[in-house]
């Protein structure tokens, strides 16, 4: 089948005339995007920040250091949202001399969406999906190491008052024994 170009069907090499309305649409998605990733780069800080805190908080009233149940899960989460923090704060570095450099080149005139990016967009586009699997990395490891550590604590608690309550009946019925015993 032959396929005829008319008008309205661009082709790569002869793009078609942007009006202005398809100009301030094409602006208002770019500013979205923008806006999307800001966003997303905010929450992932507050995140990571706010899981810290968490766990932290989870260790010193919850679990007691002698009866910590799969330290290496909380010690990968802890990492995982070390290097979240750190890859979202390089990414908003990045970020701004991704937006200086496109700037730059694109007075100068170039128009290639690619070599406007550069190696700082680049790093920027590799970077916040990395923060974003890294901190769900975090939270999967914290979510086994409370549960865990919270099935382990109430096992732990029932074991030790059945042990107790077993050895205080035993006792008394030995001493009452002896006690019969000795009297007979």
């Amino acid at each position: 089948m032959k396929h005829t170009k008319g008008k309205n069907q661009p082709t790569s090499a002869n793009p078609p005339e942007l009006t202005e309305q398809d100009k301030d649409y094409l602006k208002s998605l770019m500013d979205s995007e923008f806006q999307a990733i800001d966003e997303f780069d905010k929450k992932i800080f507050a995140l990571a920040g706010g899981a810290f805190g968490v766990s932290f908080a989870f260790l010193k009233d919850i679990v007691t250091p002698g009866n910590v149940l799969h330290k290496n899960l909380l010690i990968a989460a802890w990492a995982c949202w070390c290097i979240t923090l750190t890859f979202n704060l390089t990414s908003f570095y990045f970020s701004h001399l991704a937006m200086r450099g496109a700037q730059r080149k694109y007075r100068a005139g170039e128009r290639d969406e690619r070599k406007l990016r550069g190696f700082s967009g680049n790093a920027v586009m590799w970077l916040n999906p990395v923060t974003g699997g890294l901190f769900i990395a975090g939270l999967i490891c914290m979510s086994i190491f409370v549960t865990s550590n919270l099935y382990g604590t109430r096992e732990s608690k029932s074991t030790t008052t059945s042990t107790t309550a077993n050895v205080a009946p035993v006792a008394t019925n030995t001493t009452t024994t002896a006690t019969n015993t000795a009297t007979k």
